[in-house]
């Protein structure tokens, strides 16, 4: 009985080493054939919980997100490599959107399921030539506008200088190739007429609610909580926040919805009063009532045509071109308005890729990241 008992002992040992064995694995990620970081089961656990993805019922994440939160945005290449060597390689934009990552440290590709111990990196050439970052506009316009520094903030000051008024202007999912192509077009006078249009990066993932996030509290999503989808406020302190706590005014003037919760700012939803289908010049009527009956210390302006030109018919189409024309006259019209001593930045929160008959974003891919990033002063 003794003899047997011990037995029974030894397999539940073994059964719980072996399940426990399973549980803990962990690929390695590489760049250029250098560690750079790992992908764990607490990593896969931690954003089953925080991420709100349409597979995560299954227990799915996209591949993108661990990638992210390893330091890499804009890649080239991925070689998946098993425990016996044999090495797979994929060029990163052709399978982006449809490689997830599943429980026990498999990954779906299209699909097909691979089993790797590690995974090697070739990033774009393209990462060298970005240099801002949507975490950077929140601690270049509080410095600017001599407020106190954010400080949970990762992103950088990039203009230095003196303004009595803040302007912030949202151009929704307004991808950055595609305002230059039609820059070139001659189709966007005025940007085509600005002197410097950065590129910029926005964080992953690339929806609205986690680059706001970034975008007021100067914060990546890890910092700042917002990991996407589901989540509409932060407990981080954002820029309105700090210019509300220093006795300054602010106002946003929103399209038809509120997408995420902008704390400490007095919100003015446009809507569509007009019923031509359209939100923005909505937008635009109210922001020029308030310019001119009296301006804040920060006025916040979101514009939503573009992104919702995008995806319904691409970023491609006819329709996305001619709310982007809309916007950029706008943009002119809003310069003009604002009064001297204003300092103003332009930028989008996240691009837009074709996909069936629209376009969407959200992945880790070039055309969803790289997004359009200026300032002016006036």
């Amino acid at each position: 009985m003794k003899k047997y008992i011990n037995i029974v002992l030894l397999l539940v040992i073994f059964t719980v080493s072996l399940s426990a064995c399973q549980a803990n694995w962990q690929i390695e990620l590489t760049k250029d054939g250098n560690a750079i970081g790992q992908i764990t089961q607490d990593d896969f656990s931690f954003y089953l919980d925080k991420v709100d993805e349409e597979d995560d019922e299954v227990g799915t994440i996209s591949l993108g997100q661990f990638l992210y939160i390893n330091g890499l945005t804009l890649v080239d290449q991925v070689t998946f490599i098993d425990k016996g060597g044999k090495e797979t390689t994929f060029f990163w934009d052709e399978i982006a959107l449809d490689t997830i990552l599943i429980n026990k440290g498999k990954i779906l590709v299209n699909g097909e399921e691979y089993a790797p111990v590690s995974i090697d990196i070739t990033e774009s050439p393209l990462v060298s030539d970005i240099v801002y970052s949507i975490t950077d506009i929140a601690p270049t316009m509080a410095y600017n506008l001599g407020l106190p520094e954010l400080i949970q903030a990762s992103g950088n000051i990039l203009v230095e200088g003196s303004a009595d008024y803040g302007v912030m202007i949202l151009v929704d999912g307004f991808q950055y190739q595609k305002m230059q192509s039609m820059i070139s077009a001659g189709e966007l006078p005025y940007l085509g007429m600005l002197d410097e249009i950065h590129q910029g990066l926005t964080v992953y993932p690339p929806v609205t609610v986690s680059s706001t996030a970034a975008l007021l509290t100067g914060a990546l999503p890890q910092v700042n909580g917002v990991y996407g989808h589901g989540y509409r406020s932060t407990e981080l302190t954002t820029l309105f926040d700090l210019a509300v706590q220093q006795g300054r005014t602010v106002i946003a003037i929103e399209g038809a919805s509120l997408p995420f919760n902008l704390r400490n700012a007095e919100t003015t939803l446009s809507g569509d009063r007009d019923e031509n289908g359209y939100s923005d010049d909505n937008v635009l009527v109210n922001t020029l009532e308030v310019i001119n009956n009296g301006m804040p210390d920060l006025l916040y302006i979101h514009f939503h045509e573009i992104d919702d030109m995008g995806h319904g018919f691409g970023p491609e189409s006819e329709e996305y071109e001619l709310a982007a024309i809309r916007v950029d006259e706008y943009l002119a019209q809003i310069y003009a308005a604002v009064p001297t001593g204003s300092f103003i930045a332009i930028f989008a929160d996240h691009g837009m890729h074709a996909e069936g008959e629209g376009g969407n974003h959200g992945s880790l891919i070039e055309s969803d990241l790289v997004i359009p990033i200026i300032f002016l002063w006036k």
